[in-house]
């Protein structure tokens, strides 16, 4: 068991490992140190949601495989609700300080986009509750970062009703194939539910049913011995994901801002042909060239995302634990502990720090120094910000059972009485 755990404290601080990289070239000064991480966003960006994405559908099985009633499903509600609401609730408030209220005085460098709508107070009140995903794109704009909560809250409402009335691996495909299809009736109906729903459900139902299979879940002995040698099989799944996606997509000629030409020797092959090849695909199927795309985006995705998870959970199950990873597995640990609150506070993070150094010149310096100290104080504060919070609940938690016993204790001996 506490092999397990280090290996999903190590999935977990791979997949926001992953995150701040391609979000951080928003924040950096210097043409270079953009450029460099360019590369990063967003595959890297998608992989490392898919991941947390995998990783929530495979430990919500994995800690609540048994679901048998309504009260099972109110005391699951309870307990998600209480982990993600109070920290998203603060990160929403410094959201709107930081990037609305504040925003002209920073001179950070960073504008946030469409701040006017986002940060209306209709479209915070449906942040406040949530609602971000489900009620996107009519009725509300879902913030950047932000708007995985609203993700995660529909899976996690979700997956009790599923696993109530799903008890094998066939029938758990079957009603997630229902919900799919429901909720995508819905969203061309309504023109509501945010496409990354559909983008990374599969992946979540995947995680489920990884757990339930537990078709990865057996050790095996490794000649690997150094340290090294397990970074560098960690690193190639992702070097391998991030370049067939980005290969397929310039490849195919479905992203519209590359522009390529291929001569064949006998014919020539543009950006136009291709497209005018898909626009004929999407009228022969009756839908409108932009869902065709989306359709073979979601596929590419879920495909490659799939098989990183696997690549990735494969190998921290298999060679991550804690006789080869003495000295990394606190760090895993750590950085695993502080990974949410990391990755809801790290935008407004890297603006307020980066209105704090106006006064350096020189970009790349700036870069510098928001690398290798911005980034560590970051992951430090959310440490002991999640620390704080989880023993406040703890806290909460232990004083509502000393009171409840009492309560029993006193009516149990008056009764007696």
């Amino acid at each position: 068991m506490k092999n397990k755990i280090i290996a999903f404290d190590f999935l977990r601080a791979l997949a926001i490992i992953m995150i701040i990289p391609a979000h951080l070239s928003n924040f950096l000064y210097s043409s270079y140190g953009k450029l460099a991480l360019y590369a990063f966003d967003p595959y890297f960006a998608n992989m490392g949601l898919s991941l947390f994405i995998f990783m929530s559908g495979y430990l919500l099985y994995y800690n609540n495989h048994s679901i048998n009633s309504l009260q099972n499903v109110f005391d699951f509600y309870k307990k998600r609700l209480l982990r993600i609401y109070p920290l998203y609730w603060v990160a929403l408030a410094t959201f709107v300080l930081v990037f609305f209220v504040f925003a002209p005085r920073l001179n950070s460098g960073f504008v946030f986009p469409n701040s006017e709508n986002v940060f209306s107070f209709y479209n915070v009140l449906v942040h406040v509750l949530g609602l971000q995903i489900l009620l996107a794109p009519a009725y509300v704009s879902p913030m950047l970062t932000l708007y995985f909560i609203g993700l995660i809250v529909i899976f996690y409402a979700i997956y009790p009703l599923i696993l109530m009335y799903s008890k094998t691996t066939k029938s758990i495909l079957l009603s997630s194939f229902i919900v799919y299809l429901l909720f995508f009736l819905i969203s061309k109906t309504f023109n509501i539910i945010d496409y990354r729903f559909f983008m990374f459900f599969l992946i979540f139902v995947f995680g489920i049913l990884t757990c339930k299979e537990s078709q990865f879940g057996k050790a095996v002995k490794t000649p690997l011995k150094t340290p090294l040698a397990r970074v560098l099989l960690a690193v190639l799944p992702v070097i391998f994901v991030l370049t067939i996606v980005t290969g397929l997509r310039e490849s195919l000629f479905l992203d519209p801002r590359v522009s390529v030409t291929v001569d064949t020797g006998s014919a020539i092959i543009g950006s136009s042909m291709i497209r005018s090849i898909l626009d004929s695909m999407a009228g022969l199927l009756n839908i409108n060239p932009p869902l065709l795309q989306f359709i073979i985006d979601t596929l590419l995705l879920n495909i490659f995302a799939i098989l990183f998870c696997v690549l990735e959970y494969s190998f921290a199950t298999k060679f991550i634990n804690d006789r080869s990873s003495s000295f990394l597995s606190p760090v895993f640990t750590y950085i695993s502990t502080s990974s949410y609150c990391i990755y809801l506070f790290h935008r407004p993070f890297f603006t307020l720090w980066n209105w704090g150094t106006n006064f350096i010149s020189s970009p790349i310096l700036r870069d510098v120094i928001m690398v290798f100290i911005a980034i560590p104080l970051l992951i430090f504060v959310s440490y002991q910000i999640q620390t704080m919070e989880l023993n406040l609940k703890s806290s909460v938690s232990h004083r509502k059972f000393l009171k409840k016993h009492l309560f029993n204790t006193r009516f149990i001996t008056g009764f007696n009485k």
